[in-house]
């Protein structure tokens, strides 16, 4: 198959690291760990080499310890390159990327504190983890995207390949595309009173003497930060913090307290603790709100009107974008985009579990009833599902999945610049294997 297989998987360390940042890293035991290699100023260790492999098990593809040596080898060829040609990627690139792989895994694993308890870690040491790794993987994407950015097919070039091809044409995996109208319970006027008051109280409190640190420890909702008296781990840029937060805490004077500052996750109050140019050590109190039995079970008889609305007296997709509170999807009529590809199909892994049970028992053009599950921040709503269409398992063939083997024809097309360049840049940059076992791994990056 002309090395089909080898040659997605070049791209494949790249696209399954940016969209699934080692999915079972922290969950299994640590191996004993070595220098595999060093590539200019980077090295690989062996446990990159065996996590990879392990992503790659739970992914349902197999690749040999070589296979992945080589892939991550490229990967840090481009790193590297991207020093010489003077590529950067800023802190807020990074965030933005850690908040779209945070909010498209805890889709699948139930919300953010199903992922928190999952890695055995709070999102922010999940977030500080990541950044490392992300840094160098959008750099890597950066300087790949400039090498192949421009490579095009041609629908000879997509008719060829499948031709070429036909016989080893891979299984395309069951699909789902779905929509949805989700509805977020919210705390009535005088619960969100009394959750403000208490906050603004506490406020007060500390203003009037009363030590931060205590008062984050008793009351923070927090648990992590309270475990610290509030302290928001290292120095922060605006960067890593969400916008409301960032442009109150950047206006504060070293142990200043904030104003009552509301965002996604509830209300704060901050103490600046020390300004180190555009960073800053913070202290924060969080007060979540807590919703009611009786507010889940108003929200629950809303969605059910809704649902019983549809087909009457407005189309499912006007109610999505009059009811729905979800802003991603709410404006497509309520389509959801599968945040790993940015296309609206779905594979079954890539589905938040309560979803997708629900959805594999429906045909397409149904709708489900009102379904209680988590939204990507971890905040249980219920949801209104329509399956917009279901393909089963089958062999691609060029009539039913033209653009799955376009995409095959494009990467394979980009994966022989990409390989061609790579030759002329390994006489140049500064490799040594460290490790007698991958010795034997070709590298002349040949098909």
């Amino acid at each position: 198959m002309k090395s089909f297989i080898k040659s997605i998987a070049m791209k494949r360390t790249l696209f399954i690291l940016a969209t699934t940042l080692y999915f079972s890293i922290f969950s299994q035991a640590q191996v004993l760990d070595q220098i595999v290699v060093v590539v200019g100023d980077n090295m690989i260790k062996q446990s990159d080499i065996e996590n990879q492999q392990i992503l790659l098990e739970q992914q349902g593809e197999k690749s040999t310890k070589c296979e992945i040596f080589k892939e991550m080898v490229m990967q840090q060829f481009l790193v590297d390159q991207s020093k010489i040609d003077s590529v950067d990627v800023s802190d807020n690139e990074i965030n933005n990327e850690i908040d779209r792989r945070i909010a498209a895994i805890s889709g699948t694993k139930g919300g953010l504190a199903q992922l928190e308890a999952f890695y055995g870690k709070t999102e922010y040491e999940i977030r500080n983890d990541w950044k490392p790794v992300i840094k160098d993987q959008l750099l890597a994407q950066k300087v790949q995207n400039s090498i192949v950015g421009d490579v095009e097919v041609s629908p000879n070039d997509i008719r060829m390949f499948f031709l070429q091809n036909q016989d080893s044409m891979p299984e395309i995996p069951t699909r789902y595309e779905f929509a949805q109208i989700v509805l977020k319970p919210t705390l009535s006027t005088e619960e969100d009173k009394a959750l403000r008051k208490k906050i603004e109280d506490i406020r007060q409190r500390a203003i009037n003497g009363e030590n931060f640190s205590k008062l984050a420890i008793l009351y923070s909702d927090d648990t992590e930060s309270a475990k610290m008296g509030g302290l928001l781990g290292d120095y922060l840029s605006r960067g890593e913090l969400v916008p409301e937060f960032a442009a109150v805490a950047f206006r504060l004077k070293e142990g200043e307290i904030s104003r009552v500052v509301k965002t996604d996750f509830g209300y704060h109050i901050i103490q600046m603790v020390e300004l180190k140019g555009e960073k800053a050590k913070l202290k924060h109190i969080l007060l979540k709100p807590q919703v009611t039995v009786a507010t889940m079970q108003k929200t629950y008889q809303t969605a059910d009107s809704i649902r019983k609305a549809i087909g009457d007296s407005l189309t499912f997709e006007t109610a999505a974008v009059k009811f729905s509170t979800d802003e991603k999807s709410k404006n497509n009529g309520g389509l959801y985009m599968n945040p790993y590809t940015g296309t609206p199909k779905f594979e079954e892994g890539m589905i938040e579990p309560t979803t997708w049970y629900t959805l594999k028992t429906m045909q397409p053009g149904e709708i489900s009833e009102p379904i209680l599950t988590y939204d990507d921040k971890g905040t249980q709503v219920y949801k209104i599902l329509k399956l917009v269409s279901y393909t089963p398992e089958h062999k691609a063939t060029l009539l039913d999945d033209y653009s799955d083997v376009k995409e095959m024809a494009l990467e394979s097309k980009k994966d022989d610049v990409l390989r061609e360049w790579m030759k002329t840049k390994m006489a140049n940059v500064f490799m040594s294997i460290k490790c007698e076992e991958y010795n034997t791994c070709e590298l002349n990056f040949d098909k």
